[in-house]
């Protein structure tokens, strides 16, 4: 019986390219449509925002969801991911808060707002890179931790799976040494448990050590008093 596992880091992989095309598609028509367009500069800002709010709140989003995507899939790469989306997202504020400070303003300041969305369009097209350079080369880190839960998750559903006997006295033979690796392990941890102890008791007495006095052999605790006490008798 062959088995098919759908491997989740895949999952992941085609869920972020989903919306990449998204976000690309989205971009490019706020790129032609809109900073493009002249009609749009001879509006009031209330305008312009009608005709751009659902395209930019969507752009927005499409990038805090990617950005998401790109802390899991290159975890070290965190601060650059957040300059890019940061640097997208400032423009886009502007042009929003522009345009609603404003809405009974006039074209200039429509023109004004536009340039804002201008600066989001590049630093989008920066960011769209950024996205498909992760997605092109994930951590390894997280590529393996993805793929060490999917056979987690899948261990139930396997283990009634039915295999040839040949197959399955295979099985065995690992269960048996996997179990046998185990024991080695447990010797292991109890011959440095003890190692460990030795080690201390050791160091305990080390401590007990001083320096040699001037005058030359190291008294021994107790000598002198010894010493003192012969000498009075003598007397």
């Amino acid at each position: 019986m062959i088995v098919e596992l759908s491997l989740g880091v895949i999952d992941v992989i085609q869920d972020y390219e989903v919306k990449i095309s998204q976000f690309e598609n989205l971009l490019q028509r706020i790129t032609t449509d809109m900073t493009s367009s002249v009609v749009l500069e001879k509006m009031v800002p209330s305008e312009v925002w009608r005709q751009s709010q659902r395209d930019v709140t969507l752009l927005r989003d499409l990038a805090k969801q990617l950005k998401d995507f790109m802390l899991l899939l290159k975890p070290e790469r965190a601060p650059t991911i957040k300059r890019h989306v940061e640097a997208l997202l400032k423009p886009l504020s502007n042009f929003e808060d522009i345009l609603l400070r404003k809405s009974e303003g006039s074209p200039a300041d429509s023109r004004v707002a536009l340039d804002e969305l201008r600066r989001a369009a590049i630093e989008g097209s920066n960011f769209l890179d950024l996205a498909k350079e992760i997605r092109d080369n994930p951590s390894e880190m997280i590529s393996t931790l993805f793929r060490l839960k999917e056979v987690y998750d899948a261990k139930e559903y396997l283990s009634a799976v039915s295999v040839p006997e040949a197959t399955f006295v295979r099985f065995e033979g690992l269960k048996k040494e996997i179990k046998n690796l185990r024991l080695s392990i447990v010797n292991m941890e109890r011959a440095l448990k003890d190692l460990k102890n030795g080690l201390d008791m050791v160091s305990a007495e080390l401590s007990k050590f001083r320096p040699l006095s001037e005058g030359g052999t190291q008294e021994e605790p107790g000598s002198s008093s010894f010493s003192a006490g012969k000498n009075k008798e003598s007397e």
